[in-house]
């Protein structure tokens, strides 16, 4: 099994970055934001995307040049799982993978203690899976599994 991590940079990136021991098992790459601050300790294999920000002027030009690079890493890559923790960067290749009929874990951000993020609603359809960190969150997402915190 092959598995495609996804992880914007910052505090996402950081709780990917806990689910070193599922890398190490299996065959793995990482996508995530080019960025000087963030490092990733998971995956050899990385791939880097742009930044993205929904309230840049070039927002939407970005956004669908992010779904052509997906694209070309899963056709590259062809995982049989994508696990992510978001944010934004995750939506187009998650959506690409179940096109292919591809398994789906999207773990919602332990920021998210009370309120669901964007990325958390327009995955929640999506994913195959779909875990929380926090049992509050329980009740905008009822078919989530809340697993406690990652860290």
């Amino acid at each position: 099994m092959k598995i495609c991590f996804i992880a914007s940079s910052g505090g996402h990136l950081a709780e990917i970055n806990q689910l070193r021991e599922i890398s190490e098992a299996y065959d793995s790459f990482l996508v995530t934001e080019r960025n000087d601050f963030s490092e990733a300790h998971i995956c050899s294999k990385v791939y880097h995307v742009s930044k993205q920000n929904r309230k840049e002027a070039m927002f939407l030009p970005k956004f669908l040049a992010l779904w052509g690079k997906s694209f070309k890493i899963f056709m590259k890559e062809k995982p049989d799982c994508i696990i992510t923790t978001g944010a934004l960067i995750c939506y187009p290749m998650c959506r690409i993978a179940k096109l292919f009929g591809k398994k789906v874990v999207y773990i919602e951000s332990f920021a998210r203690f009370n309120t669901g993020s964007m990325t958390g609603k327009w995955m929640y359809g999506v994913a195959d899976l779909f875990i929380v960190q926090s049992e509050y969150l329980l009740d905008i997402y009822p078919k989530a599994i809340n697993c406690g915190c990652i860290f």
